[in-house]
């Protein structure tokens, strides 16, 4: 099967970063169509629910997925040192 490759970080950054500012934008149009209909802060508080759930988790499952590669990789190597120092 071999080894996973380790993802880029540049491309994680840019995920991340295009994720905040994409939220950011959507937060604050629901915010201002929420405002101009003058509804209730509670429907802002649902409709932000609603983002994260629809906007930033799908987006940012693969930099978990990746953050958990890289720790799973550090500790692989971590054991294959200590590995080495014992013989």
């Amino acid at each position: 099967m071999g080894t996973p490759v380790a993802p880029d970080p540049y491309a994680l950054r840019r995920r991340v970063l295009l994720t905040g500012a994409l939220t950011f934008v959507l937060f604050l149009g629901v915010a201002y169509v929420l405002t101009a209909l003058q509804a209730s802060s509670l429907w802002l508080l649902l409709a932000v629910a609603v983002l994260w759930l629809v906007v930033v988790r799908p987006l940012m499952r693969p930099v978990q997925e990746a953050v958990r590669l890289r720790r799973r990789l550090a500790y692989q190597a971590y054991l294959e040192g200590r590995e080495d120092s014992h013989e």
